[in-house]
């Protein structure tokens, strides 16, 4: 939130929307989008796609053209797409990287072939389906021209400091907390800062919201409510690497697109951790299922359900059925992507185990 909040202060918004008005052609816009939103989920979180792309796009173009429609959904997309790429590229996978303590290396062989493969065919998919058209004139962009090389620094700062605390075990969230607040100084020095422009990022209902689910949901498998969970889990972790992968993808996709991945991720994270062993492969999917495949629907995803709001504020009203339409073949081609290098990943993290001892 905190980073989110100083990246707005600091004008990167700005700057992001002067450089998608100066793309003449539809798919030139999109195309900057994938690969702008791949890099702010990878460093600074999911979340923080759609709140850094979303205005800026609405800014580079009028709300109802085709320009700004494909865009606005191509930074929905991407930005539950690329969020496997790091262990901070989604609050979903801290949960699993923690509880099931992961390593860093360990996530990079295990999780990331298959996220850079899975971000890469949304990514193209939803550049073909992107119009080819001239894009539409866009209006003047009035904010301040404020200086953004220290908000870059501290974005590159950053993702430099999550792979050396990454390496070294040091809490993720930590490293997080100091980035927003590194955020905020960078955008202080460019010029006075507005309250509320932070006030409107930080939400402390949030967090509570999400430790009384964490709390929920071991009160829940504690009772036993999960063992049907656990049960169908193991016995998918009976198959094939690729059929465990694959299985527990598709699980985590149904239950995150029918309840929000967050509570989603705490129930399978939960009823995989009731059962002995690594669980490897489950982990693997589940990520897959709870970050890519929350895609399916507006209401898988809590960046989706950010980007609702912001477009909605923008003039912008996307109904269930188009966001479905559009949604469907990208984050069922990632899927099919991840899940066969998700296999390959787990073999992969199995003999780092074996060479490690």
């Amino acid at each position: 939130m905190l980073v989110a909040a100083g990246a707005e202060a600091a004008g990167l918004y700005g700057r992001v929307a002067r450089l998608l008005a100066r793309r003449g052609t539809v798919r030139g816009r999109v195309l900057m989008v994938l690969l702008t939103g791949s890099g702010v989920t990878a460093v600074l979180s999911n979340d923080a796609t759609p709140l850094v792309l979303t205005p800026a796009i609405f800014a580079a173009g009028p709300a109802g053209a085709r320009a700004t429609t494909d865009s606005a959904f191509a930074a929905t997309f991407i930005a539950d797409g690329a969020s496997l790429l790091l262990p901070v590229s989604n609050p979903v996978n801290l949960l699993f990287f923690e509880r099931f303590e992961l390593g860093f290396w360990g996530y990079l062989a295990m999780v990331t072939p298959a996220a850079a493969a899975g971000a890469a065919v949304l990514a193209a998919v939803t550049m073909r389906q992107a119009a080819g058209e001239e894009a539409a004139s866009a209006p003047v962009w009035t904010a301040s021209a404020r200086p953004v090389g220290p908000a870059l620094v501290v974005v590159a700062g950053l993702g430099a400091a999550y792979v050396g605390a990454g390496v070294a075990g040091f809490p993720l969230g930590l490293v997080t907390l100091a980035g927003g607040l590194a955020m905020a100084a960078a955008a202080r020095l460019g010029g006075p800062v507005d309250g509320r422009q932070f006030r409107r990022h930080i939400a402390p209902g949030v967090l509570a919201f999400v430790a009384g689910l964490v709390l929920l949901v071991e009160n829940v498998v504690a009772a036993g409510a999960l063992d049907w969970l656990a049960g169908l889990l193991g016995w998918l972790e009976g198959g094939p690497a690729l059929v465990t992968v694959g299985g527990a993808a598709v699980v985590a996709a149904v239950l995150a697109n029918l309840m929000n991945n967050w509570p989603a991720a705490l129930v399978i994270a939960a009823a995989i951790g009731s059962r002995p062993g690594e669980h490897e492969a489950l982990v693997t999917g589940a990520l897959i299922g709870s970050t890519l495949g929350a895609n399916f629907t507006m209401v898988g995803s809590l960046s989706t359900v950010f980007w609702v709001s912001l477009s909605r504020q923008y003039g912008a009203s996307y109904g269930v059925s188009e966001y479905a339409r559009r949604a469907f073949v990208p984050t069922l081609a990632g899927m099919a992507a991840r899940r066969r290098r998700g296999a390959g990943g787990e073999r992969a993290l199995l003999r780092l185990a074996v060479s490690a001892r």
